[in-house]
């Protein structure tokens, strides 16, 4: 028995909780159950999580994948009909991802039940574990995708403040990344925002003569959505700056190890207290190289805007 994932996130805690063991508390039922827990929580996480939206996302069988860059392909145009080119040759330079382990835990105590306390602890257990892990998700893939970014301007000035000039700065960056990556030039675009800034990209103006907010003119205009994160500042992903991007799996990928080897649930009887349920993940995330001019490691397909905040 396995619960869909679309019938999964409508479900509370207390409803997967449900699902009986028939074989007593370590049988065939609890596998059930673990199983269920499991893709409940990876399921609401990166529902949660917002980076996710911008890269392309897969569970795989491997805890590291090399890509050989090669060199840059070549197509000869005209030549004549006997003759034949010769092969683009495949390079010694490569970039890869290393999975890395992560893990959260909770307690299902015998007291919450036998004083006739309702679900909502557990819930707000498993929620804690859900939101923490999505934290996690997006501090992973917007760190490596900051540390990625091929290209980098200032902005004019801190967005929201007297002397800024937000819609200059997003068409410079929209620009560089249009001419510089290997892309077609009418992609859409991502734009991650520490979330303080979401009242500069709400504030209504006149463009032309029509009166919108920032966000809309730049949706309409440049096909730019945005994405606001509370990882910023100091110490976090992507510090006081905004990242512009084409999203996307041709971009940057987050890879879940979904293979065999290892425990990812483990529902263990602490005696006189309750279950103890701990989740255990493998995840990684890797900006793929384009052999556009960018450096190693990174890609002309995102812009990184420095100074959004001070």
């Amino acid at each position: 028995m396995k619960i869909g994932s679309e019938k999964m996130s409508n479900q509370s805690l207390e409803q997967i909780m449900n699902v009986q063991a028939v074989d007593g508390p370590f049988g065939t039922g609890d596998a059930v159950l673990e199983q269920t827990l499991r893709d409940f929580v990876q399921l609401q996480s990166t529902t949660i999580a917002i980076a996710t939206d911008l890269v392309g996302v897969r569970t795989v069988p491997w805890m590291t994948y090399k890509w050989y860059t090669g060199v840059n392909g070549t197509f000869t145009y005209p030549i004549d009909d006997n003759a034949v080119v010769d092969p683009t040759k495949v390079g010694s330079e490569s970039y890869l991802c290393q999975l890395q382990k992560g893990q959260g835990r909770c307690v299902f105590l015998d007291s919450v039940r036998l004083r006739g306390e309702s679900w909502e602890n557990l819930d707000r257990q498993q929620m804690a574990i859900v939101r923490a892990r999505a934290d996690a998700i997006d501090n992973n893939v917007l760190s490596a995708v900051y540390a990625g970014a091929g290209q980098s301007g200032a902005a004019t000035a801190t967005f929201g403040s007297a002397t800024a000039d937000e819609e200059s700065d997003l068409l410079t960056a929209m620009d560089a990344i249009f001419a510089n990556a290997r892309v077609s030039g009418d992609e859409g675009l991502a734009l991650v925002l520490p979330a303080d800034k979401r009242s500069a990209m709400l504030n209504t103006q006149l463009y032309g003569n029509v009166v919108e907010s920032l966000s809309d003119h730049m949706a309409r205009i440049g096909k730019i959505s945005i994405k606001y994160t509370r990882d910023y500042g100091t110490s976090s992903a992507i510090g006081n700056d905004a990242l512009l991007m084409i999203p996307g799996g041709e971009t940057a990928e987050y890879f879940q190890y979904n293979g065999e080897g290892f425990m990812e649930t483990e529902l263990t009887r602490i005696e006189g207290v309750g279950y103890s349920w701990l989740l255990t993940s493998y995840w990684g995330t890797v900006v793929h190289e384009h052999q556009d001019g960018a450096s190693a490691n990174t890609s002309n397909r995102i812009y990184k805007l420095t100074g959004v905040r001070s």
